[in-house]
């Protein structure tokens, strides 16, 4: 019996072959290369991330932070919380309470010193690669995984409060160790059926969410769409039902935690006067979008538009690397128009940019999220030709966990920064996605190896020079020695801190409480003082208008705050300069008016680049009358 089909439906399926097609040219060795197993190379390949990150951990040790911003409430809050004080209620903060908290138990079970802060995150660092090296194992692609890692631990050991020690958010840092976890675990399950894993990526996505709010909500999207597929994949609502009680006891934890929370002072008080990530928080209306574009969140013409000129110049210099790779390639016109492409890409790259930013835009593309975000749409499209292949299902989720995690640096991701706690995922993914355009069927296996390991050796490469060059500046740095740990820093700024704290320790035996403005937490943790009132800092959206600033004046009054210490500190990365002129200006006005400045905290004659504060002092109250 003959079976006639349709002139369209014989269309259709010669146009649903062809795109099968092109999505087989893409992702066959990606989707077919066996897992690996652990051998001598991938051993060795363990113990060389292990040994970047020793070395990486004993030249830089304690020159990380940053005194005046950020990293001193990462050191102030635990300590405080350490003594009994309640999160949000006495303390504020911004992120949700895991991390605090963790440290806190950190603090009493090891002492309340800078080493348990630099060890914690410097742990995390080495357990954030093992777990990339581990992923991209299970991918098929150790070299892609071990890129990642080291990748990640050239990144996070630098002399700034973007760092992995003493980072200006815990929070960051092991949500980035819990979001690595989650990818581990989440390429497990989908080629495994064992409830563990699914039990397991439950409980991590939930960490994540108590940690920082974008880990949680990408680890709960991706663990959420990969339910929905597993479920339709196997045509079974009961494999949904089962995925989701093995997920539900870190929901209830979730729930447990943030029900803890709201009975504070009610949920507008934890995400108004709090947290400032929140959508409708007054830092997210005022500064949120400048701020956002900053670290590479810009959705516009003109983000899109430059984007699209470095691609094209990119794609330009790539198509002749991997030309170059393949072997001696047979001369026509189609091999001149790309030889010329090539030299035109390379010539307008290298006249535009210093030779390490040139290495780096091409061997580290700022716009990589963006790349795996339209991969993404790619691997699914493959994964629903071939449903069957877990492989395929591991990698469309992996891309989609990546591209959600770091949607705030998509136009943006370099090896400093905010991008350091997201990419790792993110680099993961371009080499799992790039090694395998560099090979071809006749490429030796021998040529093949030396064109993975030249490609990782330039990214590499392009990363370490432009590490070597943000760090450069410490260079100068000489260890300070306080009662709390180490810190290696400019002698100067160690000097003028010292000062400071002198000052603060001195009124505090007189019982005379001294209020650091706007930031410069750390004078308080290295003090070993505390904040006489509930917020600690000043940094523009911190503070909202109304209510939140009346209660704060009404604490300075009822704790008789005698002294400010008002450092030279601004905020030129919100958009802002100045706190008490520029923002927070009712603030500013109401300790104008009733302190008078006395002189400078620091005896000699500064700079006006060096950190400096002035002493404040309280007026008498027929002054203020």
């Amino acid at each position: 019996m003959t079976t006639m089909i349709s002139e369209e439906e014989a269309s259709s399926s010669a146009t649903s072959l062809r795109a099968a097609a092109a999505a087989d040219s893409c992702f066959p060795r990606l989707m077919l290369t066996p897992e690996n197993g652990w051998n001598l190379t991938t051993r060795a390949a363990l113990f060389a991330l292990v040994v970047i990150w020793a070395v990486k951990l004993v030249s830089t040790w304690t020159a990380w932070g940053n005194l005046t911003v950020d990293s001193g409430h990462e050191m102030y809050v635990p300590s405080v919380l350490a003594e009994g004080k309640a999160l949000y209620k006495d303390v504020w903060f911004m992120y949700f309470p895991a991390a605090p908290y963790f440290n806190s138990y950190l603090f009493r079970l090891f002492g309340v010193h800078l080493n348990v802060l630099y060890l914690a995150g410097s742990f995390s660092a080495l357990g954030s690669a093992i777990f990339l090296f581990l992923t991209g194992m299970r991918l098929g692609s150790w070299l892609a995984g071990w890129m990642a890692g080291a990748v990640l631990l050239l990144e996070v050991f630098q002399p700034s409060l973007f760092c992995f020690p003493l980072p200006y958010s815990f929070s960051a840092v092991y949500g980035c160790l819990t979001a690595t976890c989650f990818l581990w675990m989440i390429v497990r399950l989908c080629g495994s059926n064992e409830k563990v894993w699914m039990f397991g990526a439950g409980i991590a996505a939930a960490a994540a969410m108590l940690l920082k709010l974008e880990f949680g909500a990408a680890c709960y999207a991706a663990l959420g769409v990969l339910i929905v597929v597993r479920g339709l994949r196997q045509q079974s609502w009961k494999i949904v039902l089962k995925d989701f009680v093995a997920i539900l006891p870190g929901l209830l934890l979730c729930t447990a935690v943030i029900g803890w929370m709201v009975s504070l002072r009610g949920a507008e008080f934890i995400t108004q006067e709090n947290f400032m990530s929140w959508p409708t928080s007054y830092f997210i209306k005022t500064y949120g979008k400048f701020w956002l574009e900053s670290t590479g969140f810009s959705l516009n013409a003109a983000a899109f538009a430059a984007s699209a000129r470095r691609t094209v110049m990119l794609l330009g210099i790539w198509q002749g690397i991997v030309l170059a790779i393949r072997g001696k390639p047979e001369l026509n016109y189609r091999t001149v128009l790309r030889i010329a492409l090539f030299v035109l890409a390379a010539a307008q790259l290298f006249s535009s940019l210093a030779w390490r930013e040139a290495l780096l835009a091409v061997f580290f593309p700022r716009d990589m999220v963006l790349y795996i975000a339209i991969a993404t749409v790619a691997s699914w499209g493959y994964f629903f030709w071939h449903p069957e292949m877990d492989r395929s299902l591991a990698v469309a989720t992996s891309l989609s966990f990546s591209s959600l995690l770091a949607f705030r640096i998509l136009l943006n991701t370099v090896p400093s920064g905010y991008a350091i706690y997201y990419n790792g995922p993110v680099i993961l993914s371009l080499f799992l996605i790039v090694l395998p355009f560099l090979r071809s069927p006749e490429t030796s296996r021998r040529a093949l190896m030396r064109a993975d390991a030249l490609a990782c050796a330039l990214c590499l490469a392009a990363v370490v020079f432009y590490v070597q060059q943000e760090g450069s500046h410490s260079a100068d740095y000489a260890p300070w020695v306080t009662e709390r740990g180490t810190i290696r820093t400019w002698p100067d700024m160690a000097a003028h801190y010292q000062e400071a704290i002198d000052f603060m320790k001195e009124k505090n035996a007189l019982g005379q409480s001294v209020l650091s403005i706007p930031e410069d937490t750390s004078l308080y943790f290295l003090s070993k003082t505390h904040c006489p009132t509930r917020v600690y800092q000043f940094t523009p959206g911190v503070l909202v208008p109304g209510k939140m600033t009346d209660e704060l004046i009404s604490e300075i009054e009822r704790k008789h705050v005698r002294y400010l210490l008002w450092s030279n500190r601004i905020s030129p990365e919100y958009g802002v300069a100045r706190f008490g002129t520029d923002y927070d200006t009712r603030l500013g006005d109401y300790l104008r008016k009733n302190y008078r400045e006395v002189g400078p905290v620091i005896k000699e004659g500064v700079s006006a680049e060096d950190w400096t504060a002035f002493i404040w002092e309280r007026k008498a109250d027929s002054e203020t009358r």
